[in-house]
């Protein structure tokens, strides 16, 4: 696939809906939001075009209703993929494994099937083997094709999309690149021809933004959510429906001392949180809700500071709310954007609907976001951010 730095400006996304201030949150409205970040705008990675034309979308929807909007650049260290397979004059794109070695090859082409051992026997010495996904792990298979005197190895997916895979800590001493299932085909039909891998991915200087967007001079109570995706895809649950939400409250509820932030570049590491905590004090902030995945009710939980969560289950309660939302906390490998205010001693949490199994996939478009779900995690981020505003004045 092209550098995430280098991708076509996107078309201009669908007006957001006209401004309406006050009253309850809209589930139509917030649909309407997820549609320009997910489908008008798509795939949204740190650093570049696309979000970047995400944050002003943003930025141009939070000033129509009223606040006071500055978007804060802040540097990251952007990841691209430029790595290609050239056959027969042909150049198919394709992601490296970042393990592996990142120095070029040719050789023929095999087919290796799902790189067991025997299906690599017959390869002739220094060939690129074409090998399928499934089965036995991406190390496996690469380790077998070294065994084989492979030269260099290409993963095909067996389902749409990019692989973005890992190695577990092998590894190879031979350069291994992955291709979609539809390139598959192409390359293929190439067996015996000669065959280049051109392995080029790493990290580079760049630029993410924050939407930072104040009701009044002081933040007291800060909304939030990250509006960048993955690069694999078009992130409308992982997070145009955080975004969404937290846009629709933050018009409902503007009142002075309520901040809204977008942040970029949290995929890459929570880049764009720990930028802004960084960039301005945080001793008057009473509280931070942060919404991250609104869009699938699967396991709703409300993920920080233990004294938080309780204040809003209890406003739930007190509002006798059939809530499906628990206390939770999210697995060793995943966190979000409340934790950069967490570590300053903010009281801070995360909303979230819960596991989603297709996030950072191409299948979490916008047939990934459930109204009815959408709809109800607004109408627990409403009773939240009332009760929490009405506790800081």
């Amino acid at each position: 696939p092209a550098s995430t730095t280098t991708a076509t400006v996107p078309a201009t996304p669908a007006a957001a809906p006209p401004a309406v201030l006050g009253g309850r949150p809209d589930v139509d409205r917030a649909l309407a939001h997820v549609d320009a970040l997910a489908v008008d705008i798509g795939i949204r990675p740190a650093g570049t075009a696309q979000e970047l034309a995400a944050a002003e979308y943003i930025a141009g929807v939070l000033t129509r209703a009223g606040y006071d909007v500055t978007v804060e650049p802040f540097p990251i260290e952007e990841r691209f993929d430029e790595s290609t397979v050239l056959v027969g004059g042909r150049s198919v794109g394709a992601t490296a494994f970042l393990d592996a070695p990142h120095t070029g090859t040719s050789g023929p082409l095999a087919l290796g099937g799902i790189g067991r051992p025997a299906e690599l026997a017959a390869i002739p010495a220094g060939a690129i083997v074409l090998i399928d996904r499934g089965t036995l792990t991406f190390a496996d298979k690469v380790r077998n094709a070294q065994a084989a005197d492979a030269a260099g190895v290409v993963i095909a997916n067996n389902t749409s999309g990019v692989i973005l895979g890992s190695l577990g800590g092998f590894v190879p001493t031979i350069p291994m690149l992955a291709i979609t299932r539809e390139d598959r085909t192409a390359l293929a039909a190439a067996v015996g021809e000669r065959v280049t891998l051109r392995p080029s991915a790493g990290t580079r200087p760049g630029t993410s933004h924050n939407v930072v967007a104040r009701s009044g001079v002081t933040c007291r109570v800060i909304l939030g959510a990250h509006y960048d995706s993955v690069p694999s895809g078009p992130g409308a649950n992982d997070n145009a429906s955080g975004t969404a939400t937290m846009l629709e409250l933050a018009r409902a509820h503007r009142t002075d001392g309520l901040c809204a932030i977008a942040f970029g570049a949290e995929e890459i590491g929570l880049v764009g949180s720990r930028a802004y905590v960084t960039a301005h004090d945080q001793t008057a902030v009473r509280a931070m809700l942060n919404f991250d995945m609104t869009g699938k009710i699967t396991d709703a939980e409300l993920v920080g500071d233990a004294t938080l969560v309780d204040r809003v289950l209890a406003l739930l309660a007190a509002e006798g709310v059939d809530s499906p939302i628990r206390a939770g906390r999210f697995p060793a490998n995943a966190s979000s954007d409340h934790v950069s205010f967490v570590a300053l001693g903010v009281p801070a949490l995360t909303v979230h609907s819960g596991d989603d199994a297709l996030i950072h996939t191409p299948e979490d478009d916008r047939a990934n976001v459930d109204r009815a779900s959408l709809q109800t995690m607004l109408e627990i981020g409403d009773i939240a951010v009332a009760g929490v505003l009405a506790a800081g004045r």
